[in-house]
């Protein structure tokens, strides 16, 4: 069996979900992606398993943490501990079964919120996010569709449907975000984007940002704050969590780029 190039690009086609980009990605049928019947989550799981091993692209633990720069971790966690030591535990839990204290690997640690640990790759100026199961967001946080009459919430995701969110949050608003790789066990995952030098927008540019390429702001039925205030639709395409800690305006363009967007569709 012939698979494809180790991509999100590629994703439909691997997973053959419905709603493939208006590019024509071939499946493994050698079909168009839209002509494969969705899979459920323990098929395209294994699925994205099977591609990652294919390509080369399965990491074992040990041989990510033989790429973090140990003292520089060790250190930034401590720091952490002391200012938010329930964030800092977090962390700490998070990377257990990756830091290699006496590592002298090229990954630095930048920081962690609710979904990734994040390192900096120096040698290809790239940003790297771990997410896996450990993690409280599990492959990354989710828009819990509700019932007829019922409310919006966020869950944690599994390994395939996450990696469709990022698909579609790199289709919809694109900086290079990209997979990496995935854990021998299908446990964890490695993102990828260029690191983009900037600061955060003005919420104000963000929201124009937002109108000039078509969203238009939605209040969603929750008791979640978020998805009550920060909710943007196009289409059948919704994005939350959008504040301006998640884009970077360049200084390289002006441009602002959304980066950490929960993306979901809408039925």
């Amino acid at each position: 069996m012939e698979w494809p190039e180790f991509t999100l690009k590629n994703l439909p086609g691997v997973l053959g979900f419905p709603h493939a980009s208006d590019e024509a990605t071939m499946g493994l049928s050698g079909r168009g992606a839209a002509a494969d019947p969705p899979q459920p989550p323990s098929v395209s799981g294994s699925r994205i398993a099977q591609w990652s091993r294919a390509c080369g692209r399965c990491l074992e633990k040990d041989a990510f943490a033989a790429q973090l720069a140990g003292g520089q971790v060790d250190t930034e966690i401590a720091s952490i501990f002391r200012e938010t030591p329930e964030f800092g535990r977090s962390i700490a839990e998070r990377l257990a079964d990756f830091h290699d204290i006496d590592s002298t690997g090229r990954l630095i640690l930048i920081g962690a919120g609710g979904e990734a640990v994040v390192f900096y790759d120096t040698e290809n100026q790239r940003v790297l996010k771990l997410l896996g199961l450990a993690g409280k967001a599990g492959f990354g946080w989710h828009v819990k569709q509700p019932a007829v009459g019922g409310a919006f919430s966020i869950r944690s995701g599994g390994l395939a449907e996450s990696l469709e969110r990022f698909w579609l949050a790199e289709r919809e608003f694109p900086t290079g975000l990209d997979l990496e790789a995935v854990g021998t066990d299908a446990d964890f995952i490695v993102l990828s984007q260029p690191f983009i030098l900037g600061d955060h927008p003005a919420a104000d540019a963000l929201e124009g940002r937002m109108r000039d390429h078509g969203w238009h702001k939605v209040e969603l039925r929750s008791e979640l704050n978020m998805l009550t205030t920060q909710s943007w639709q196009k289409g059948d395409c919704l994005a939350t969590d959008v504040r301006p800690e998640n884009a970077i305006l360049a200084e390289a363009d002006g441009q602002i780029y959304p980066f950490d967007f929960i993306m979901a569709r809408k039925p």
